[in-house]
């Protein structure tokens, strides 16, 4: 996940100008979900000195003591102190504007970035804290011109792996995706990809802007490798089963929501389209007619349908054995049976139709 970097409040700090690269790692959608957790504690200091007078002082004063003794309270404590024993040093102010971004005091966060900037004008890293920053605050203009420095001043020989100026066409990105600015999105999220090729979230975003521009197939590619580097990505895969729905492929939508509500069982979405596609039974049902009247394809279907709804439903799986049987697919009757056998090792029906079928158990 794109997010501020902290260093270890024990480290010593870089000096002059000099600023080190974060080692790479795959970003999955549990990344995200990181970051939510990260910025959720938020201090509201204000609205205790609200309560006003002595009261609202001794309140303010308890939490402060309480913030210092816990680890991240001392940690922004040492960094404060550092920050004032050396003031002219940027590196520091930014540690400290992380630190402080993290417990939640952002206008603290920001007041110590901008400072930063002020001590040097090239450091990147400062920027890329703001403008994540003003995105948690839900200002995207800004947000946008802080990315936009950070890919100005990471420009030159090392471009090509500067993880910070991945970080920053990402959120310029994700920028012009939220405002459905979609050529935009494209174009520097494709830049974000030729930096990073491992990241998950990117080639998400990419599918979604590639299916805002009308490209299925292309979007679809994109997925295919964000599934590729994290394979649990609820999101990605909630995606491309909308994009079969939309093409009117029920089963392999019903394989991909399936997959989504099993990586996300405390989202609503997933479950909600599968049901939009019906019960499994509903569909054993309606395949049951279409055996009866030998139309077997559709059979097929119905028990594909069916066991993408519910992989572990008995009485599909029988349906879709006998369809293949009675169609004379005998590979894919065999391979139905063996799988009944599976989910009920004592069903005798099955072992009959292996046998019958020439297959052993």
């Amino acid at each position: 996940m794109h997010q501020i970097a902290e260093g270890s409040p024990d480290q010593e700090p870089a000096t002059g100008t000099e600023q080190t690269e974060e080692a790479p790692r795959p970003r999955s959608s549990s990344d995200r979900i990181d970051a939510v957790l990260r910025w959720a504690v938020v201090l509201i200091v204000a609205a205790v000195l609200a309560v006003g007078g002595l009261f609202g002082y001794t309140i303010w004063q308890a939490r402060q003591e309480e913030s210092a003794s816990t680890p991240a309270g001392r940690a922004i404590q040492d960094l404060k102190a550092r920050v004032k024993a050396t003031p002219n040093n940027a590196d520091l102010r930014v540690r400290l504007g992380e630190a402080l971004a993290s417990a939640g005091l952002y206008e603290d966060a920001v007041k110590s970035l901008k400072a930063a900037t002020k001590l040097n004008p090239k450091h990147d890293g400062a920027y890329l804290d703001l403008g994540i920053l003003a995105l948690e605050n839900k200002q995207p203009k800004s947000a946008e011109g802080y990315f936009q420095k950070v890919i100005e001043l990471t420009a030159g020989d090392m471009e090509g792996v500067n993880q910070r100026r991945e970080q920053a066409y990402f959120y310029i990105g994700s920028i012009a995706l939220d405002a459905e600015q979609y050529d935009d999105a494209v174009a520097n999220l494709k830049a974000a990809l030729r930096i990073r090729r491992d990241a998950a979230d990117t080639y998400y975003l990419l599918a979604h802007a590639l299916k805002g521009q009308g490209q299925k197939d292309a979007a679809m590619k994109q997925l295919d490798a964000a599934l590729t580097f994290d394979p649990k990505y609820a999101e990605a895969h909630y995606l491309m089963g909308q994009i079969y729905l939309e093409d009117g492929d029920k089963i392999n939508a019903a394989v991909h929501f399936r997959l989504a509500a099993d990586n996300a069982p405390n989202q609503d979405l997933p479950l909600e389209a599968l049901a939009g596609l019906g019960t499994a039974a509903d569909a054993v049902a309606q395949g049951r007619a279409d055996l009866g009247s030998k139309r077997y394809a559709a059979a097929i279907q119905a028990a594909l349908l069916a066991q993408a709804i519910d992989p572990k439903n008995v009485p599909a799986v029988v349906l879709h054995a006998e369809a293949a049987e009675a169609s004379g697919e005998t590979s894919t009757a065999i391979s139905a049976y063996k799988r009944l056998l599976e989910l009920e090792p004592k069903n005798e029906q099955a072992a009959a139709a292996l046998q019958r079928l020439g297959a052993t158990k």
